[in-house]
């Protein structure tokens, strides 16, 4: 009896500790913060540094952050979440009105910051040495944060510039080019922001992503809900989105919804223009829905959905949908399809509901021009709809060396050129900030 007690009461005294469990609300500001030492990251005394609000939450914890540029510790270039927290940016210093767009919260490094940052993304969900460690049993958000890498990538200080383009063409990394000021810049090789496989829920919402040199969302997560929503990509590489599955082959416990989104300028791989060029990617192991977001301007096509699974089973079963969806300029397709015979297959929005690989299909559109004046950077887009990718080749039979190939029957060599007018130069984030609300109904509406 006496043992009965005692466990009642032990009992009773967890589940009233889990009842009466609060999370905190933790304060950053770059203009007014203070120190890790001095400040507590109250509203009164918050931090200067995000990344000390990150490495001090508590599962569940949420983090309000005012306008400024966020760099991580000491300014090194990236930031960490290795504990499932909230964040919502765009407050005033005193945290009491929120305006995502006028008090801008960025994460916007300078070329100072690449020997420090070089190897990791602008923000990582998981700790990227660690895979599969990150587990949130509470919902991870980021909401309002601008991430910009336009000041920190190399560009060519003459080649592929449009006029009234801000800058040349991309220096594919790890290429070195000229920012502003700046010679001598090597480009990251890193997304903007990264998931390193870990379970649980995550929604980002009314962010930006700008002038990714390698992808602006990349990575793979094993278990839950990815929710993108009301974001704004534009000029990143690769593609804006490519999310993969990372948990057991053919269970698909990833879903993603993307939805209200708009991805402008994908572009190539490489500045030969000869691969890639995506708005989002639909990648192995998971279930994928891309509903209301406005895709255009992607080198190859807005929708990528050659990744198959390795199990005809797990392929029949995979929900890929793209419903009420607007298209324009993408300069090859609306989606890319693996042909069976060694090409892609190439497919326009009119066409979407013959393609079984999407079991969702309807209401597909492409868009005018006249409904983005005002809202596109008119030099950027006028740059990109002229772009050509010219290759010239020259055989000379008299070289000594195509004498000596031709003397021996091997076959003659030539000499070429490619000339590209423009790749991914950078887009300026006025301009991209425009982009919200820029077509009522579809893409990024303007945040609440």
């Amino acid at each position: 009896m006496r043992n009965t007690i005692l466990w009642t009461t032990l009992i009773a005294a967890v589940i009233g500790l889990t009842i009466t469990a609060q999370t905190a609300t933790l304060h950053v500001s770059a203009e007014t913060g203070g120190s890790v030492r001095k400040a507590d990251g109250s509203k009164e005394n918050p931090w200067k540094d995000l990344q000390v609000a990150l490495n001090k939450a508590e599962p569940g914890d949420t983090i309000l952050v005012a306008a400024g540029n966020y760099l991580g510790t000491s300014d090194q270039g990236y930031l960490l979440m290795t504990i499932p927290v909230k964040i919502f940016g765009g407050y005033t210093t005193d945290f009491t009105t929120r305006d995502v767009l006028k008090n801008r919260t960025t994460v916007q490094p300078s070329p100072e910051q690449n020997a420090t940052s070089r190897s990791f993304a602008l923000l990582s969900i998981g700790d990227p040495s660690k895979p599969r460690s990150f587990k949130a049993e509470t919902e991870v958000v980021i909401d309002g944060l601008f991430f910009d890498r336009g000041f920190s990538n190399g560009y060519h200080p003459t080649k592929g510039k449009p006029a009234d383009v801000e800058t040349g063409m991309l220096v594919n990394p790890p290429g070195q080019g000229s920012n502003g000021d700046a010679d001598r810049v090597t480009t990251v090789a890193q997304p903007l922001l990264y998931f390193a496989n870990g379970f649980g829920d995550v929604t980002i919402r009314n962010s930006l992503f700008a002038n990714g040199a390698n992808y602006a969302i990349r990575g793979s997560w094993s278990q839950g809900t990815v929710t993108l929503k009301n974001n704004v990509f534009v000029n990143n590489t690769y593609a804006a989105v490519e999310l993969a599955g990372g948990g057991k082959s053919g269970e698909f416990s990833l879903k993603v919804e993307c939805a209200y989104n708009t991805m402008l300028f994908n572009w190539a791989r490489t500045n030969d223009l000869g691969d890639m060029g995506y708005g989002y990617r639909y990648m192995n192991n998971a279930n994928t829905d891309i509903n209301h977001c406005i895709i255009g301007g992607s080198t190859l096509s807005g929708l990528d959905r050659t990744r198959v699974e390795s199990m005809k089973s797990d392929e029949d079963k995979k929900q890929t949908g793209a419903e009420n969806n607007g298209f324009f300029l993408n300069k090859q397709a609306d989606l890319t399809l693996p042909s069976g015979g060694g090409k892609f297959l190439r497919v326009w929005a009119k066409d979407f509901e013959d393609r079984e690989e999407l079991y969702k299909y309807e209401g597909n559109v492409e868009l005018s021009g006249e409904l983005f004046k005002g809202k596109i950077n008119a030099a950027y887009l006028d740059g990109f709809i002229s772009a050509n990718n010219t290759e010239t080749v020259l055989l000379d039979r008299n070289s000594p060396a195509n004498q000596f190939r031709s003397a021996f029957g091997m076959n003659l060599q030539a000499e070429g050129s490619t000339k590209v007018d423009m790749f991914a130069n950078r887009y300026p984030l006025e301009d991209a900030l425009k982009l919200f609300g820029a077509v009522d109904g579809k893409g990024a509406q303007l945040p609440e």
